[in-house]
Parts: C-alpha cells; structure tokens; sequence
C-alpha cells in the first residue's frame, strides 16, 4: 500500500503544474493576446470606422482574443494555447540621428526621439509581434524625416533670435507624416504616434567655426545698434538740458535785471539825501568799507591812521566814571 503522504504530495505538484498551464494573470499595466494553435480571434471592429467595435458605455463590445482587463484568466494547456502579453506603456526610441542638408546648403546631424505605444494589439500582434521588431520598422520609416527637415534654412534650426526657430513646426510636421505612412500601411501595425521631437542638433566642426561667427558678427550688430542708440538717446538729453539751461539762465537774466532796476530806483532817492549831507555819506561810506573788511568777528591789528580808522581815532574819548571805593 503506497504512502499517503506522498499520494497528496503528488496530487498537489499535479494541481499546481496543471493550475500553471491553464491559468494566467495579466497586469495592469499589460495586454493579452491568447492564440489557440496560433490563431487568434479579431475583435468585433465598426464596419465604417474599423476601429474596435464599443457600446454607449465604451465598453468593448467582443474583444476576440484580446484580454484587455488586468487580473487572472483560464486558457488550454500548452501547446494548444498560448500567450503573447504587451506593455502599455509608452515607448520610446532615442539616438536616431540623422544627417541632412538645410534648404541653404548647411550640413547638420540631427538627433530624434519617438514617443509611440501599442493601440490596437490584435494588430500588433498580427504585423510585429514584439517591440523588437516595431522598433526597427519605426526607425526605417523615421528616414522619411530627412526630406522635411531639408526643406528649412540653418538659421531656422540655429537662431539667437527664438522666434525665427522653427523646431516644433518640424516636429509636429515629423510626426504627421509618420502617421500618415502608418495608416496607409495595410495590414495596420496597431501602433499609435504620441510624439515626435529633436532631442539635440550636432554641427560639423567646419560648420561649427561658421556658426560662431555668424553669432559673433550677430551679437556686433547688435552691440553697435545698442551703442548707436545709446548715444541717440543720449544727445536727445543733452539737448533737452540745454534747452532748459537756456531757458533758466534767460529768467535768470530777466530776473536778475529787475532787481538791479529795482535798487537803482531805491538807491536813487538815497543819493538825493547823501547829496544835502556829502560828510555824513563819506562817514556812511568808511563804515561800510569798515563792515566789509572785519567780516564774522576778524580781528586785525592796524593803525589808526590806516584808511577807514580815522574816524574811529577823531572820536573824543568819554570820561571814565569813578569807581566808588570803601575807604
């Protein structure tokens, strides 16, 4: 009698071996094609659109082999069925470069990226299979790009002036035209076009010399335009300056004229008065030049005959008053 033990250990290794070969799970971040002897079923599709058939709630209305659903499925045994899963996320091919010529007769290498993804995989698998292949496809139809890029001038590509670059306008040119070759490419690969870009522009060294001139003699111009306004800017305020000097200087003329009138008026009628008294306007006269000499408390020592102190030594000296004294 054998073991019984071992007649559940080998029932359970059974159970598990056939659970693996008839059940499978499907990410989130995934999709399922399942072939049974490697034919799979297509998905309902619009008869007018040919897109994928779907209800008012978007539901796909027969999904064929395609498991568009994350979770766990039941499929036959190998090797009657058979599973292709394929990633949703989007896909990108970098480092395309690509030699071409300006419309000016410019060389220039530049280097593309993808953005693509799967959106149809029934498709995708009928046509590619695996990303492997997609990705050669794609590159060899991405050489199409040579001819659009071509058809714009180098200062279009290279500019110190953004608004004269025309990059994104190439890109979005790019991508049209590698949707258009998808769709006339029948059976459809099932892939969808999220992007096209330039990731960076190499210049030839000869080409290179050329540019950092063209920028040298770009950023002279632009110097010696900001020095020509500069000095247009400032001789324009110079002469308002000027103008307005003049213009103070006139008041101050005018100004300085009525005041002038002013006191020969005023000075007028005193020389009216010092001419009944000529004495008495020499004395006024000396103790002015007298002011002006000891300005701001000055002190000098001079003698008394010294023009303009003779007045001050002719004066009569007052007698002292007496000092009382307590003897």
């Amino acid at each position: 009698m054998k073991n019984p033990l071992t007649v559940i250990v080998a029932i359970l290794v059974a159970l598990i071996l056939l659970t693996y070969m008839v059940c499978f799970t499907v990410r989130y971040d995934q999709v399922a094609v399942v072939t049974t002897f490697n034919q799979a079923k297509e998905p309902l599709r619009d008869v007018e659109t040919g897109e994928i058939a779907r209800d008012a709630a978007g539901n796909i209305v027969d999904p064929g082999s395609v498991i568009y659903e994350p979770g766990f499925n039941l499929r036959w045994p190998w090797p009657i069925s058979n599973v292709q899963t394929y990633s949703k996320k989007i896909q990108l091919i970098e480092d395309v470069k690509q030699e071409v010529k300006t419309s000016d007769g410019h060389a220039v290498i530049v280097q593309m990226y993808l953005a693509w993804e799967i959106d149809d995989p029934y498709a995708f698998f009928r046509s590619m299979n695996n990303i492997s292949k997609a990705t050669d496809q794609l590159k060899a139809l991405m050489s199409s790009f040579q001819g659009i890029i071509s058809n714009y001038r180098f200062d279009q590509l290279v500019n110190l002036d953004e608004g004269n670059i025309q990059l994104r306008k190439i890109e979005e040119k790019c991508a049209d035209d590698l949707r258009a070759q998808l769709a006339g490419i029948k059976p459809s690969y099932g892939i969808k076009v999220d992007k096209v870009g330039i990731r960076r522009l190499v210049l030839p060294e000869d080409i290179t010399a050329k540019v950092f001139e063209r920028m040298r003699t770009t950023r002279e111009r632009l110097a010696q335009t900001a020095r020509a306004e500069g000095t247009a800017t400032a001789e324009t305020i110079k002469k308002e300056a000027e103008s307005i000097q003049q213009q103070i200087l006139a008041f101050a003329k005018r100004r300085a004229s009525s005041i002038r009138d002013e006191g020969d008026r005023e000075a007028a009628s005193y020389y009216n008065e010092f001419a009944k008294d000529t004495e008495f306007a020499k004395f006024l006269r000396r103790m002015q030049a007298l002011k002006e000499m000891l300005p701001n408390n000055t002190q000098f020592i001079l003698s008394a005959d010294d023009v303009g102190l003779n007045e001050l030594k002719d004066q009569p000296i007052l007698p002292q008053k007496p000092i009382a004294s307590n003897e």
